[in-house]
């Protein structure tokens, strides 16, 4: 087998010219069947057919618990342990990240709707009092499914939103059933 050079192999014919995100900022999606309007309301909707688990993120600035639920969350890598989250840059929370910052990651359990829309600022009834269990100076949602500890390894541009790379710090794992997001709602695994 030759040797193959990856960065050749792969290079794109993107012409660069002040930012390698320039060509980005100009970008437009072309609309599908059955998509119309607003073309960031119709990129949305279609993004919004990709299930997901929902996670409430948090951190902490001197006694103040600061967080925000996001299903905009991902693995990048085993070795070493690293995650990824993506935050609108009007949201509070992404003046507060940078790099050496510690975040949290609550995996939220299908009982846990009414904190998931507490994080996410939607006035309703019956919205529980969050309870955090505090691991590494970081709060973490009590009987979420799932925690995580990062610390900001790099954060970088991303449109609208900005990406923070964390290194893993400290993972849990509870006990339940996912919460999950899926078409503009929340939706559960069946029991089985």
């Amino acid at each position: 087998m030759a040797d193959v050079d990856p960065v050749r192999e792969f290079d794109l014919p993107i012409p660069f010219t002040e930012s390698p995100f320039a060509v980005l900022e100009r970008a437009e999606v072309e609309l599908g069947a059955g998509l119309e309007g607003d073309p960031a309301i119709a990129f949305r909707r279609t993004l919004g057919m990709f299930a997901t688990g929902v996670t409430v993120l948090t951190t902490r600035v001197a006694d103040q618990v600061h967080g925000m639920t996001a299903n905009a969350f991902m693995s990048v890598s085993l070795r070493p342990p690293l995650v990824l989250v993506s935050i609108d840059r009007r949201a509070g929370l992404c003046a507060l990240l940078h790099e050496g910052t510690r975040y949290g990651v609550s995996v939220l359990e299908a009982a846990q709707a009414g904190l998931s829309d507490r994080f996410a600022g939607r006035p309703g009834e019956n919205q529980p009092e969050p309870a955090f269990t505090v691991v590494h100076d970081t709060p973490l949602v009590e009987g979420a499914l799932a925690h995580l500890v990062a610390r900001v390894v790099r954060s970088y541009w991303g449109g609208d939103h900005s990406l923070f790379l964390g290194q893993v710090e400290y993972a849990h794992v509870g006990e339940g059933r996912p919460l999950l997001f899926h078409g503009g709602r929340y939706e559960r695994l069946p029991d089985t």
